[in-house]
């Protein structure tokens, strides 16, 4: 009787800690957000982009992020520099990550409103520009009159 008595404790045991375990959210499809946004703009509003990831400018403008191993990663800015439009959306390996993630993308934020930023209007974009940290998932969102639009759209996400 003690036998059958102490397993059916030690079962118990085993389910409670086994339901106590953190179950990690799946992160959304971040190049499927950034489609869904630019589309909803429509050809005649959707600036001219480069993808940062392809023309390996990534380094240079978010110095460090390489450091850090990412499961997604949309790196997207306007092609001329008189338009504030960037998006930085990754998914951290880590969720420990997303803080350091977080600075590199801040410190981008604080060299464009510096001096980075060329023109008035660009640099007032900049100094709107969000940055949304959601478990392991970091975004910074720079969208011009579309900002609200886009960070509403981005917070859903995560709804």
């Amino acid at each position: 009787m003690k036998k059958f008595l102490s397993l059916a404790l030690a079962l118990t045991l085993l389910l409670a800690l086994t339901g106590c375990g953190k179950k990690s959210a799946e992160a959304p499809d971040l190049a499927a957000y950034y489609a869904d946004f630019e589309a909803s703009l429509g050809e005649d509003n959707t600036p001219m982009v480069m993808d940062l990831n392809d023309e390996g400018l990534a380094d240079q403008l978010y110095p460090g992020l390489s450091d850090y191993t990412l499961k997604q990663s949309v790196l997207k800015m306007a092609a001329i520099t008189s338009v504030a439009y960037e998006f930085a959306l990754v998914e951290c390996e880590k969720e420990e990550d997303a803080e350091a993630v977080k600075g590199i993308l801040q410190s981008r934020i604080d060299n464009q409103v510096s001096g980075g930023a060329f023109y008035p209007e660009t640099v007032e974009a900049w100094q709107k520009a969000e940055l949304i940290v959601n478990g392991n998932v970091v975004a910074l969102i720079v969208a011009g009159d579309s900002q609200a639009d886009a960070v509403t759209a981005f917070n859903a996400l995560f709804k």
